[in-house]
């Protein structure tokens, strides 16, 4: 059998290493891609390190992949080998080659975007564009259709976290409704940035702490998108209009204030057994728009830097973003350069 290189897990909580394995064969309703590009995520470091939803062992992690169809899966129409395409992975992403399932988000690739920025987006994308847009109790309902041309709806918005890979896509969506207020919390080194992606206001957190924001915000918002630091999602109510919304994509962000007081519409954007089929037809609704997205420059993909060293980079990768020495940018690998 055909072999590949990749970083597998060997063991609960065993370190990343590099190693070779067999080439996955597609299995129904999968296509085979051969990966040119993979993004890296803080969730990868901490589905290892605390043994998340993985069934068994030895592992490849990795989920955000671009790159060109190798081979179809039984079942799988629209699509031949050479296409190119992103999307999310299960697993296996950390690798020259992954298995990606055509029911989840697997978009062909406009051809005004590369592989690296595309690599960006699929996590990433879904928490900020399915917490925006997507009907309670796992969105704010804002634009349930995931069209691109909707009316334009003003209103105000504040998103914490702002440089994050989430945070820079929230920025984007929501100026895309038309919102004409978008205050970013974040760090002033990414102020200038996050002007260019839509904000109006930039709020630098390292001249103002969390517990003046509210005060440095001066007039109060419609719409938070919290997307880092658990703190602050308890600040956020300071923030919020009455009859406003919130959300986050922080699963254990505690969230100890009056909702009802305010009357809020408070959302966390995690699938779970009660809401997994209807995050799964408001993902299908936001997959069939993402292309046109980019091909319109409605979004664009994170700002990335690439990794060296192909797949063996992604070790170093994963190693800065657990230290948390990575800033503003997503850390890509290119599992098919052999320059190293």
């Amino acid at each position: 059998m055909p072999t590949q290189q990749v970083i597998v897990v060997e063991s609960p909580k065993a370190p990343f290493v590099l190693a070779t394995r067999e080439i996955p064969s597609p299995e129904k309703g999968e296509v085979l891609i051969k990966t040119m590009a993979v993004a890296l995520n803080p969730a990868n470091w901490i589905q290892r390190e605390y043994n998340i939803l993985v069934d068994k062992y030895p592992v490849v992690l990795g989920n955000d992949v671009a790159g060109t169809v190798e081979a179809l899966g039984e079942g799988v129409e629209g699509l031949k080998k050479g296409d190119r395409v992103f999307g999310r992975a299960v697993k296996g992403g950390f690798g020259q080659y992954t298995a990606v399932p055509v029911a989840g988000f697997l978009v062909p690739i406009p051809e005004n975007a590369s592989f690296d920025e595309v690599a960006t987006i699929p996590m990433a994308f879904t928490s900020a564009c399915i917490g925006l847009f997507a009907a309670a109790p796992i969105g704010l309902g804002l634009n349930t259709t995931f069209s691109c041309n909707i009316p334009p709806q003003d209103g105000s918005a504040l998103v914490i976290g702002a440089a994050t890979s989430v945070g820079q896509f929230a920025i984007q969506l929501l100026k895309s409704l038309g919102f004409s207020r978008i205050v970013t919390y974040a760090s002033g080194v990414h102020s200038e940035y996050l002007r260019q992606l839509g904000a109006t206001e930039c709020i630098d957190r390292g001249e103002v702490p969390l517990e003046s924001l509210a005060a440095a915000l001066r007039a109060p918002v419609k719409v938070i998108y919290h997307t880092i630091d658990l703190a602050a999602l308890n600040t956020a109510y300071d923030c919020v209009t009455e009859g406003g919304s919130i959300v986050t994509c922080q699963p254990t962000a505690p969230f100890d204030q009056d909702g009802e007081r305010k009357k809020l519409l408070f959302v966390r954007v995690a699938p779970n057994p009660a809401t997994i089929e209807q995050f799964k037809k408001s993902q299908e609704l936001m997959v069939k728009n993402v292309s046109e997205m980019l091909k319109r420059g409605i979004i664009t993909g994170n700002r990335y830097e690439v990794l060296p060293g192909g797949v063996s980079g992604i070790l170093g990768g994963l190693e800065k973003l657990q230290k948390g020495d990575v800033r503003g940018v997503k850390l890509v690998a290119h599992p098919h350069d052999t320059s190293a």
